[in-house]
Formats: structure tokens, C-alpha cells, sequence
């Protein structure tokens, strides 16, 4: 039976869907036996003619693929025994092995693959106490300790034989809904544990196995070539760190060889903003422009057609592995070289049939390459390409024929993968399309062949590689002010959150129905002449040209509008849904919470942050893209869960672990209104930061005890602290001083309300206080003049407290009990906690009440300097949320406040044990989930 072109690309869609199902449905059944049975079912139905067989055969082959997905992904577990596996979770062990990969050196850190042979006890010679097969692979994590320690883990080359001690861990789990799943990530890679060490002097490190070894054994031969491809590959990125300036270089090396280590991340978040990640990525772009040199280079010194074409094919393998081997360079290497050979054979084949060929073939050999977002957009990409192009170009009024292809290339790329941008990276720019259209020509027609051209060059005579350089770094410098000209309109980049696969084939469909459907518009209104030429057919008499085409019109006119409806749904998937919550994200030993109120108002209180303790002389320790929890963790989670603005963001104090994520907010997310605690600490973080919101133009202001927000008809703020204190400010600090020192402001006075489509005024009691002409001072002691607001949101009360202190909390209830009343309740008797039940308003007693709440944010990680027991007495919380890191160096929560909150009966919710802490309010009830625990369940239940 010999498949056709229709046969290939049904088998690489059918093996997809199969794929697919199986990610979502597994059975003990699914087995590899199982996966051939029934691929020879299918072959067996075709073979015999079987009624109806294609569709038959259609589902055994999504059935075979299911079943080998399933299989490999059982298989894909540690190889260690059981046993050994559970004992050294965690625990100090000795391993012997093979490095199987380069050492990536940043700062501190090194990290590196070590393929195990060898597994043991710590103090006890490797492989004494378990073996450990040699498809066992860990993930080695090495801290350094000195800047010769860096030098002596950049030194070690792929197959250099190690022996080592550290602590063995399982990788960590995504610890925020949505959040990056490391465990999943390594995984994926066939990795299942991660290996952590302290110093070089835990390492011994030993010459690679001979030569002659590798002559009898295939995984050492290529283990010998990749290491020669290594060294090739860094002595190309030193060759060019010396031709090109250091500005330059990293981008270079990124875009020539894969080796991103060193471009800039303010760079490539530019690129990134705009939808040009591609160009720095390595993929058919650069397969097609290293291509197309090499066959001009080849053509000069007067070889054959079949001679150059050969000698290509040989090259290309050699160029994939120099690049670093990615999925997308992988399939664009393999679809070049079958081309290349058909081309030499005369017997082009479609490249539609070529492209199916090659995906199904890598998807056989690593079925994980479907998850891979770089495979991808890659393929669809590709695809899209293939088939939407010559459509779409004849669909274009455009009489340029360059400028008609460049529009339909740009056009199809940006639709196909718009999708699956969104769903990876939340955010698209509306002029990615501009920047496609204009720059990426520039790049594989101008930049990237002359940067190959002075590498080579460079190779030969350093000066003249300089010289080839400097030409070169004059156009990227021209598209370097373009990008980040076109990276300064903020206003024309949109966010939106991950979207459903559902959506995604939704869009898709909706997608090829319209070029389908303008097709055959277009197709039905042309006729031809004698010659063959198309001309438009003239309407027949007492017909109009809408009766003749309205049907086709019209049903291009509904998909069109089906799929802009399906983008508005996409944008705002939940804007029909009235439902309000209240997320404590984990961000580690910080706090940073997401409030989302029943109007689709978002509040961002704190943005956690990522506390630095280096000192002078530990330069050498910083590492080129830090860790930084903001960029890393917060924005990403806010853009994927779609909050296309942040309609408040509440600073309770400007300690670090509070403030730091908030600089990578305020530059990504529109931000309405910016309300802090009226104090300034010195520093050149927080500096930033107000520079930020000022620079921005975002209302600055200042919360006191006495004023209100009302986010909207449901949710209310009403700011407890900071607090007045003897005709002062603000309590606990010197209203003398200020931020400079001079008696003046240290920032613009910017405290109004703004247009934050929320009312922020003093209550009655305190119109006069906090206007405008108070200075903002210095304080930098922080937690005693935190921010603490009370939130009544959908028949819900919730207490938030910054990292106040037992002082701070003793001097609000004495003014609360002072003024007989608390903010927010306007007079009426106060709730019992037992109950948690509201009174109506209007029930007023003149009694004071003791204030009810459902939900205490427990303040500054359950330290034993907050949360003290007339606190706890007072407001009777029914749950307590701790924000800590996990085995943090304060030993956050403490066990005594721990232990005061559940004597008083206090369910205690905490991220260090549970991650992200997610509380749904609905109908005046409150469900909690996390990600580290079951199913949702009502607050009050244990």
C-alpha cells in the first residue's frame, strides 16, 4: 500500500489528535503492544478494502498514537530503584558519572546534566550502596564559592567523568496556579531529580573516557562529538565576543549560534514586547539565510548544481548541532536537507508532504516535542506558511508583487501564531505586524548574512572580522533605535490571559473557514477570457451583484464576525462572570495579593520582592538575568490570568520584600492609582520605584486611618493605619524630617485621586486629614507604619496588616475603642464571629461592638513581634493567611503565633505549605483552594 500526499498529512494530524487525547486520558491498557496492535489494524483495514475503511483506519492510528504517548510517558519515570529513590529524597549522597552537557557559569551558580552511573551513600565510596543504570540523569545545581571555583567549573568539558556529593531533591512543583512547573519542565527532558552541591571541593573531576573507547561504543562516539561541537561552538562565541563590541556581541551570538547566555534581558524583553523573539531565536530563518551564503559561496568557486547540493546536505546536520540542536532548528534543518535532495534527484516532492513527514517523525522520536512551545510555533507556523501564502496572496489587492508576498507572509504568520503566542507569553502588540513587515526582511537579507560574513572573516584575520563588524553593528544599531522607539508605545500592547484549547481550535477553524470562504468569493467572481487571463464577471441582467454572491458574502460575513467574537470573548473571557476573589500569591518569604472585586476591579496589595545580601567584594557573585520575583513570577501570573490593568496597587511599607516586585509591575501593567504609606525609605530600589509612578504620571497617595476606597456598589476599603499620633503625620516616625533631609518633598506632590474610576476620600471625622501639603517623610523603619485597611467585599470582611507590629496593633484598637466605632460599618451593630452573619444596616445600638472578621492576613509572615492576643481577641478572625517562604532563614511563621491562632480556634491557611491560596467569595460565602491541596472547600470547614 504506498501512501500519497493526502495519506502523510492525515497521519501526521491523526497522530497529533492521539497525542492529544492522551495527555487528557490514560488507562492501565495503553501499552506499546497495545499501540501496534492497532497500527496493524489500521494497515490490515486499508490492505483489505474494508468498507468505509479510511475512517476505520482514522481511528485506530489516533488510537495507536495514544497508546504510544501513554507508554512513553509511563516509562518516563526515575530509573532508580524504588526504595533508594524514596530513601535519598533530600538526603546527602555521593554520585559518579559522565557530564552530559556543557557547565552553564552565572555568577554563583553553576549548572550542568550529570548522567549517573553511580549512586551511593554521602561519606561512602559512589555506587557502594546502589547502582544506579546509566539512563539515570540529574539535573546538578553547584553553588560557588569563589571566583577560581568559577574558573574551575567553566573548564569542565560534555563526557569529563565527575564524582560528587550533595543533596538530592525532587524539583520543585509549580507553587502558583498557572505558574512555571520546574518538576514538569525537567521531566519532560527525562530528568527526575535535582542535585544540589556546595562548592568544587565537593567534585572530582576526571578526563574523559578515551578514544579508542568510543570507537566501540555509539553513545561515546556521539558523546565525542557533541564535546568537539561544544568547543567549536565557544570558541565561535569568544571569536566573536572579540570582533563584535560587548553591545553587540551577545545579540550576535544569539542569532548566528543559539548561545543567548549573554544578550541583554533588557534587549530581548524589547524584542519580546514587539513579537520579534523569532529573529533572535535560532530557526528556519537562519537555516534559509546560512542556505543561501553557503550555496553562493559554493556557486563562486564554479562547483555543479549536484555537487553544492550534496555538499549542503553534508553541512546543514553540522550547522544544527553548532546551533544548539532546538526543535525548530531540528525541523527546518531536516525539511531543508529532504528538499535538497529531492531537488538534486529531480524529484521534488511537496513541501507540504515533507513538512507532515518530518513532524510526525520527530513526534515518533520524542513524542514531549508536542508540548514544546518552540515546536510549536515552529511547525504551525510552517504550516501556515505553506498553505495560507499563495491564498492569501492572491486574496491582496496589491499590484507590488515584492510588497504583496512580504504582506501575505507577515499576515498568515502573525494570525497562525497569534494563538499560541497568547497562550504561552499572555501578551500581544498591535504593532507586531509593523515590525514584522520592516524588519524582519532587514535582518535575514542584510544583518544576520553580514554578521555570518565577519564571523568568517574574523576566523581568518581578526581586524579584517572587526572591520566586517563595524559595518555590521551600523545596521543593528539603526534597528536597535527602531525597536526600542516602537517598544515605547505601551499603549499598543495588549494582554490576555492563556486561553483554552477549546478557543484555540475554535480560532483556528473559524480561521481557514474565512480564507476558504474568500477564496471561493473571489474564485466565483472571475471568469476567463480567450487568452486565459481572469477578468470580473459582469452581474446578468435584473441581477444584482449581492443576489449573485450574497449567499457566499454573507457566510464569509458570519465567520468573520464569529471570529472577532471569539477574540472579544478571549480578551475578556470572564466578563460576564460576577464572582470576586482573593489570591495570596506565593512569591517566597514576601507577601503580594491579588483582589478582584465583583465589578472586575483589580487591587494589587504588595508585590513580594527578592531581598539581596551581597557585600562589597562579591560582584563576582551577581548573576547576568538575577532572579527577580516580579518579572519572573508576578507579572507573568497577572498577565496570564488576564488583568489588563490594575485599577489600585497598595504598598503597605517599602521594606524589599514587599516593594521589590512592584518595579517590574508598574512597567508592565497599566496601574490607575498607587497608594502608599506616606513615608519614603532611603534606597535606590524604592527610589526607583516612586521615580516609576511618577514618571508614569499615576496618582501618589497617601493612606491614613480615616479614609475610604470604594472600588465599587460592593467592595469598601477603609484604612485603619498609619495612624495620627500627638498633631504628627503619621505615628512612630519624625514628621520633621523628610525624604531629603531639607525639609522638602523628596518627590513631586502627586497624592490626588486621580482617575482611578474608584472614590478615595476621607471619611467626616478626618476630612482635614492627609491633604496635599503634607510632606511625605523619611522613615526607614517600616513595618509600624504599614498600610492596614479593612475590606468589606460581597457580605465578606477581610483585615489586611502589612507587617505591622504589636505596637502598632495595641495604638489602632485604642483608637477604635476611643471613637467607639469601627471604619466601614457606619454606625450599625457589629457581627458576631461565630457566625459570621452581617446585620442590615440601619440596626444602630450605641453600644460598642466587638468587630467580626471572616479573614485575617496575618501580618509580616507570622512573625512573634505581630499578631499579638488582644489582636486576635479583638477582630476574632475565622481563617488567618500566612504569606512565608518555604524553609525560610527567619524560621517564618512562628510556632507560638501559630499556636496562638489555632488555640483561638483560627483555621491558618500559609504558602509555604500550601503555595498559591486562592479564596473565592460567592453569594457572602467564602471557598478556598491551593495548589497544593485538594478540592475546593468552604473557609469554615477544616
Amino acid at each position: 500500500m504506498r501512501l500519497n500526499r493526502n495519506d502523510i498529512v492525515g497521519l501526521a494530524v491523526l497522530w497529533v489528535i492521539g497525542y492529544a487525547a492522551a495527555i487528557y486520558a490514560s488507562k492501565p491498557w495503553m501499552t506499546a503492544w497495545s499501540a501496534a496492535a492497532f497500527a496493524a489494524a489500521a494497515a490490515g483495514v486499508m490492505a483489505l478494502r474494508l468498507p468505509k475503511r479510511r475512517w476505520i483506519a482514522a481511528a485506530l492510528v489516533a488510537a495507536a498514537a495514544c497508546c504510544y504517548y501513554v507508554d512513553t510517558d509511563r516509562r518516563n519515570s526515575t530509573a532508580l530503584p524504588a526504595a533508594a529513590a524514596a530513601a535519598a529524597h533530600g538526603s546527602q549522597v555521593s554520585v559518579a558519572g559522565t557530564l552530559a552537557s556543557p557547565v552553564a557559569v552565572d555568577g554563583d551558580r553553576a549548572s550542568f546534566e550529570l548522567r549517573v552511573s553511580q549512586l551511593g551513600e554521602s561519606g561512602s565510596e559512589a555506587g557502594a550502596a546502589e547502582g544506579a543504570p546509566p539512563e539515570e540523569r540529574v539535573q546538578v545545581s553547584l553553588r560557588l564559592l569563589s571566583p577560581a571555583e568559577q574558573t574551575a567549573a567553566a573548564s569542565w568539558r560534555r563526557g569529563d567523568r565527575l564524582a560528587m556529593q550533595g543533596e538530592l531533591q525532587e524539583p520543585a512543583a509549580a507553587r502558583n496556579f498557572g505558574g512555571f512547573d520546574y518538576r514538569s519542565y525537567l521531566r519532560q527532558q527525562g530528568k527526575h531529580w535535582l542535585l544540589v552541591v556546595k562548592g568544587v571541593q565537593q567534585v572530582q573531576h576526571g578526563p574523559p573516557a578515551p578514544i579508542s573507547a568510543a570507537l566501540t561504543s555509539p553513545r561515546l562516539a556521539a558523546e565525542r562529538l557533541l564535546r568537539t561541537t561544544d568547543a567549536l561552538r565557544g570558541y565561535l562565541g569568544s571569536r566573536i565576543d572579540e570582533i563584535f563590541t560587548p553591545e553587540q556581541a551577545g545579540f550576535m551570538k544569539g542569532m548566528l549560534i543559539g548561545l543567548t547566555d549573554d544578550m541583554d534581558p533588557g534587549r530581548y524583553s524589547q524584542f519580546s514586547n514587539l513579537g520579534l523573539t523569532h529573529i533572535l531565536a535560532i530557526s528556519g530563518l537562519n537555516v534559509a539565510v546560512f542556505l543561501g551564503v553557503l550555496i553562493w559561496m559554493l556557486k563562486r568557486l564554479g562547483l555543479p548544481k549536484e555537487t553544492y547540493l550534496l555538499v549542503a546536505v553534508f553541512l546543514l546536520p553540522f550547522y544544527i548541532l553548532l546551533t544548539g540542536a532546538s526543535p525548530s532548528i531540528v525541523r527546518a534543518g531536516l525539511m531543508t536537507m529532504i528538499g535538497l535532495l529531492a531537488v538534486r534527484k529531480n524529484r521534488i516532492k511537496d513541501i507540504l508532504q515533507i513538512a507532515c513527514l518530518v513532524g510526525l517523525g520527530l513526534l515518533i522520536w520524542n513524542p514531549y516535542y508536542l508540548l514544546d512551545v518552540s515546536f510549536q510555533l515552529s511547525f504551525l507556523v510552517t504550516l501556515g506558511l505553506i498553505v495560507g501564502v499563495p491564498r492569501v496572496t492572491a486574496l491582496l489587492p496589491l499590484k507590488n508583487g515584492v510588497l504583496r508576498n512580504t504582506a501575505a507572509i507577515t499576515l498568515v504568520s502573525q494570525l497562525v501564531s497569534f494563538p499560541v503566542s497568547i497562550y504561552y507569553f499572555n501578551q500581544f502588540s498591535l504593532l507586531s505586524w509593523l515590525a514584522n513587515a520592516a524588519l524582519v526582511p532587514v535582518f535575514s537579507l542584510l544583518i544576520f548574512p553580514a554578521g555570518l560574513i565577519a564571523t568568517c572573516l574574523g576566523l581568518v584575520y581578526v581586524p579584517l572580522g572587526r572591520l566586517g563588524a563595524w559595518v555590521t553593528e551600523m545596521g543593528t544599531g539603526f534597528v536597535f533605535r527602531i525597536v526600542e522607539w516602537l517598544d515605547q508605545w505601551e499603549g499598543f500592547r495588549t494582554i490576555w490571559p492563556s486561553p483554552s484549547v477549546f478557543w484555540i481550535v475554535v480560532y483556528y477553524l473559524l480561521l481557514a473557514g474565512i480564507c476558504g470562504g474568500l477564496e471561493r468569493l473571489v474564485r466565483s467572481r472571475r471568469v476567463q477570457n480567450e487568452d486565459g487571463t481572469p477578468q470580473l464577471d459582469a452581474p446578468a441582467p435584473g441581477r444584482s451583484m449581492f443576489t449573485r454572491y450574497g449567499t457566499s458574502s454573507a457566510a464569509v460575513i458570519a465567520l468573520g464576525l464569529g471570529w472577532l467574537g471569539l477574540l472579544y470573548y478571549g480578551y475578556t473571557p470572564d466578563r460576564w462572570s460576577s464572582e470576586a476573589y482573593v489570591d495570596m500569591i506565593d512569591v517566597g518569604q514576601g507577601d503580594s495579593i491579588l483582589i478582584r472585586t465583583p465589578a472586575h476591579k483589580y487591587i494589587l496589595v504588595d508585590g513580594g520582592g527578592t531581598v539581596s545580601f551581597r557585600k562589597p567584594g562579591e560582584e563576582w557573585k551577581l548573576r547576568r538575568d538575577p532572579y527577580e520575583v516580579g518579572r519572573k513570577t508576578l507579572v507573568p501570573l497577572l498577565k496570564k490570568r488576564g488583568v489588563h490593568k490594575l485599577d489600585a496597587v497598595i504598598l503597605t511599607h517599602e521594606d524589599a520584600d514587599h516593594s521589590g516586585g512592584l518595579q517590574a509591575v508598574l512597567e508592565d501593567i497599566p496601574v490607575e492609582a498607587f497608594i502608599f504609606n506616606g513615608t519614603y525609605k532611603s534606597g535606590p530600589q524604592v527610589e526607583k520605584l516612586f521615580r516609576t509612578v511618577i514618571d508614569k504620571k499615576i496618582p501618589l497617595i497617601s493612606a491614613a486611618y480615616g479614609k475610604t476606597l470604594r472600588m465599587d456598589n460592593r467592595t469598601r476599603l477603609d484604612f485603619l493605619a498609619p495612624l495620627p499620633e500627638n498633631g504628627q503625620l503619621m505615628a512612630g516616625r519624625d514628621s520633621s524630617r523628610d525624604a531629603s533631609g531639607s525639609g522638602q518633598p523628596a518627590f513631586p506632590d502627586q497624592r490626588t485621586a486621580g482617575k482611578t474610576g474608584a472614590e478615595f476620600a476621607p471619611s467626616a471625622a478626618q476630612d482635614n486629614y492627609g491633604s496635599t501639603d503634607n510632606p511625605i517623610v523619611l522613615e526607614n523603619e517600616q513595618n509600624g507604619v504599614s498600610v492596614v485597611f479593612l475590606m468589606e467585599m460581597e457580605g465578606t470582611r477581610w483585615l489586611f496588616t502589612g507587617d505591622m507590629d504589636v505596637k502598632a496593633e495595641r495604638r489602632v484598637m485604642e483608637l477604635l475603642q476611643s471613637r467607639n466605632s469601627v471604619p466601614g460599618t457606619h454606625g450599625t451593630k457589629l457581627p458576631q464571629s461565630d457566625t459570621g452573619a452581617k446585620e442590615p444596616d440601619g440596626t444602630e445600638d450605641g453600644t460598642p461592638q466587638t468587630p467580626g472578621i471572616d479573614v485575617l492576613k496575618v501580618a509580616h509572615h507570622g512573625s512573634k513581634t505581630s499578631t499579638g492576643s488582644e489582636w486576635l481577641g479583638y477582630w476574632k478572625p475565622r481563617t488567618a493567611l500566612i504569606s512565608a517562604g518555604v524553609k525560610n532563614m527567619y524560621k517564618h511563621p512562628s510556632p507560638d503565633v501559630v499556636a496562638r491562632l489555632e488555640r483561638n480556634d483560627i483555621r491558618v491557611l500559609r504558602t509555604d505549605l500550601l503555595g498559591e491560596i486562592q479564596l473565592l467569595v460567592k453569594n457572602g460565602e467564602i471557598y478556598v483552594r491551593s495548589v497544593l491541596s485538594g478540592k475546593p472547600a468552604a473557609s469554615g470547614d477544616s
